[in-house]
């Protein structure tokens, strides 16, 4: 009866300093954020034509809830983000830079712990065609690394002239 019970405590304390040297050497605080920009989503169907009239919706990770006002700037309760006669549909982030962080570690090197970046779920919609869901990261993507790199826009937010970096994706919507 005396062995088992040694086999578990052996056992639990391994693991436990497993963890511990897990923690010491992946602990880590963390900072991230949303670019600042012009978002051109180009919708198109798989034969490449415009789509006119497509509809973006952006949702808190996970759940139904509707993210207005961030971390896109013009996604309100009031202004939905409709497609123009091209297919273009245009969102907005004024401020980039540092908006959210914290402490995170790797669980016996492997399972993330600790606090995450938000995660934002994104949706285009078009009378039909089928919805097409994805991660708000993917409107983020460019070929373009550095902001003197990006092609730039002028826009009247907030009262104010902003210049924006130019971020311009295509994506496909299936009948």
């Amino acid at each position: 009866m005396q062995r088992p019970i040694k086999t578990i405590a052996k056992i639990a304390g391994v693991t436990g300093l497993l963890a511990l040297a897990s923690f010491l050497t992946t602990s880590r605080q963390w900072d991230g954020g949303f670019p600042a920009g012009e978002f051109r989503i180009n919708v198109r169907s798989t034969d490449e034509q415009p789509i006119p009239g497509a509809v973006l919706r952006i949702y808190r990770g996970g759940t139904g809830d509707m993210a207005y006002d961030y971390p896109l700037d013009n996604h309100s309760a009031s202004q939905a983000l409709i497609g123009d006669g091209s297919g273009r549909i245009t969102a907005l982030r004024k401020h980039g830079g540092l908006q959210f962080g914290g402490h995170g570690w790797r669980l016996f090197w492997v399972i993330p712990m600790g606090a995450r970046a938000p995660r934002y779920d994104c949706e285009i919609t078009a009378a039909g065609f089928k919805s097409l869901k994805f991660d708000l990261h993917q409107m983020f993507k460019s070929p373009h690394h550095g902001y003197e790199n990006f092609p730039k826009t002028k826009r009247m937010m907030g009262g104010e002239e902003v210049e924006l970096a130019v971020r311009e994706n295509t994506f496909t919507l299936e009948r």
